[in-house]
């Protein structure tokens, strides 16, 4: 099943957002029983701290996650710097899943590829962008409209946040923790009609033990809806 079909499958999917891109990493994810993962390549990751070269740097580590867990993997390709046609090309020949990049560093050259997309949006884009949406080729909408990552609780107000993508979009619509989301808290995303939780850093730190005991945490409750 592609990244697509299972979002659409499932009544919430599972992705883990790596703290760094290792097999360690991956399999703590996998063990704690993540139904996706997300690596990065080209770019700085504010949450975990991390810098992450390019796919051509990274392609041995991303040929032993691929070939080692039989769930989708998806790549970050960058941001201000972004990865070139070449490394998009790479990317599917690794037998990546999913690309994920924020709308606003996109090049219109990855809308090209056979990869799902999951294209990350922010609070400035209004309803008629969103619309928009439903006319490219773009699979899932990742919903990062906080002003910004940190520790902090999430609110009511954040919530209505998510349900003005849901309410706008038919495509699945992910969350990722840019703020601190607690595992009994999914339940308040899936009556939205969030299609997925992506937990990264900011919940699951940045240690191999922390990955597998949050994804345990969050597969516990995902599984009790």
């Amino acid at each position: 099943m592609t990244f697509d079909d299972i979002l659409k499958s499932n009544k919430m999917t599972l992705i883990v957002s790596l703290p760094k891109n290792t097999v360690e990493f991956a399999e703590a994810a996998v063990k704690g029983g993540a139904n996706a993962l997300k690596v990065h390549a080209n770019v700085h990751h504010q949450a975990s701290g991390n810098d992450f070269g390019s796919i051509y740097e990274q392609k041995e580590v991303f040929e032993e996650i691929i070939s080692n867990f039989n769930v989708p993997v998806g790549l970050v390709p960058g941001a201000e710097k972004c990865a070139s046609r070449e490394e998009i090309k790479l990317a599917e020949e690794l037998k990546f899943s999913f690309l994920s990049m924020f709308a606003h560093y996109l090049p219109l050259y990855m809308l090209d590829t056979n990869l799902n997309k999951m294209v990350a949006v922010d609070e400035t884009y209004d309803i008629t962008h969103l619309r928009v949406l439903e006319k490219i080729n773009i699979d899932v909408i990742e919903a990062d409209v906080l002003p910004d990552d940190r520790k902090e609780k999430i609110h009511l107000s954040d919530l209505m946040r998510y349900g003005r993508l849901v309410e706008n979009i038919k495509k699945p619509v992910v969350v990722p923790t840019q703020r601190v989301i607690e595992p009994d808290e999914v339940k308040y995303l899936y009556d939205l009609g969030v299609k997925g939780i992506m937990i990264g850093a900011i919940v699951t730190g940045s240690e191999v033990d922390g990955v597998k005991r949050m994804t345990e945490a969050f597969r516990n409750e995902i599984d009790k809806l």
